[in-house]
């Protein structure tokens, strides 16, 4: 049972690494809460050695200048990235070199087609959608795999995290592209590369590189093989690059997810520790310039985690709504949440929330999908 701090509230509901319900998010003196809540995040943070800001150095200091992602951490000699991925002193005596296009931080295994992606509902590998364009099977790519990219780092603080592994990070997950790609390459039951992680943001250009020379050593050696990108993100990169990857999952046959954490900048400064201003402008900005070009295969889909007391059917009715603004059938799936990480303390998704949730949805999109039912028995 956690209490809010802000307004003596108590409820099964409240998050104890928070103490704040969302109402006194939303509603209290916005000077008081967010160094509050920014604090919360700062302490967890610094158990995996991370700073609790991004890091704005000045001027006459500054050694690494990122744009890869929102946060774009300006670096001095002794600073760490956001994301964890770039530490100046460390690249420097070789213990964590920066990644770069050519090297990445990743851990990569094999799925059995159809996975149990979000997107599943509707992609290739688990449906006859895309064929016989992007897929060699009218049906579900029985037989076949997924490769399941999983990218240390990430520019969110996800208090609900359920990869947080991404944290921590090593040279044993430092990966050549051209190793990588042959790898891959050389597997033909292989359909499909999904990065996910953490988030691939910090790491766009490695993940591109890698995409595109698996790509064109299919072209090159004139293959009948169908093989789809696919990337699962917050959605903070750099819109350059953002696009680059919509361009290259548009022409294989794969899809973007975006997960919209939150529609209220506010409360993804709670449960992420950032604004999510960089996610939305991303997210209009793919889905106005490339959502419907395919026929009967989405371009792209949003996705949000159905956190008790925090993300309700309030919430979810705004982001339903600024989707359907842009295009009313844009896939959307509600994932039942499950304790983990920081939250371990709050219940799995009620019932009642998941259907509310899901009506309210409904309301505004054609394409709704409920995920991890499984979870609504306990």
């Amino acid at each position: 049972m956690g209490m809010c701090k802000f307004c003596g509230t108590t409820s099964r509901n409240i998050s104890e690494i928070l103490q704040i319900c969302r109402n006194c998010i939303l509603d209290q003196n916005w000077a008081v809460v967010k160094p509050y809540l920014l604090n919360i995040h700062k302490q967890v943070r610094k158990t995996a050695d991370l700073p609790g800001l991004p890091p704005k150095s000045s001027k006459d200091k500054i050694e690494l200048q990122c744009n890869l992602c929102m946060n774009e951490c300006s670096l001095n000699a002794s600073d760490i990235s956001y994301c964890g991925l770039r530490n100046i002193k460390k690249n420097q005596t070789g213990e964590l070199p920066f990644p770069t296009k050519s090297k990445g931080y990743i851990h990569g295994y094999i799925d059995a087609n159809p996975t149990n992606c979000c997107n599943a509902w509707f992609c290739p590998a688990g449906t006859s959608n895309g064929y016989p364009e992007y897929s060699n099977h009218n049906g579900p790519e029985l037989g076949t795999y997924s490769y399941a990219a999983f990218l240390y780092g990430c520019s969110f603080n996800c208090l609900f995290c359920q990869n947080s592994s991404h944290k921590y990070i090593s040279t044993r997950t430092l990966y050549d592209v051209e190793v990588l790609a042959n790898e891959i390459y050389n597997n033909k039951k292989i359909t499909c590369i999904c990065y996910f992680g953490g988030t691939p943001e910090p790491q766009l250009p490695f993940s591109i590189n890698l995409a595109e020379l698996i790509l064109n050593k299919i072209s090159d050696n004139k293959q009948d093989r169908k093989f789809r990108v696919c990337w699962e993100w917050n959605g903070s990169g750099n819109r350059k690059l953002v696009e680059n990857c919509m361009k290259i999952a548009l022409k294989t046959g794969g899809n973007i997810k975006f997960d919209l954490k939150s529609y209220h900048e506010r409360l993804n400064y709670a449960l992420c520790g950032v604004s999510n201003k960089r996610t939305l402008e991303n997210f209009k900005f793919l889905a106005e310039a490339y959502f419907g070009k395919r026929k009967n295969l989405p371009e792209m889909s949003a996705c949000t985690l159905l956190v008790p007391g925090y993300i309700n059917k309030d919430e979810v009715e705004l982001i339903a709504h600024f989707i359907s603004e842009i295009d009313n059938k844009i896939p959307y799936s509600l994932l039942i949440f499950h304790p983990d990480y920081q939250m371990r303390d709050l219940p799995i998704t009620s019932k009642d929330q998941a259907l509310a949730c899901f009506k309210i949805a409904k309301k505004y999109l054609v394409n709704v999908h409920l995920g991890n039912q499984f979870l609504l028995r306990f």
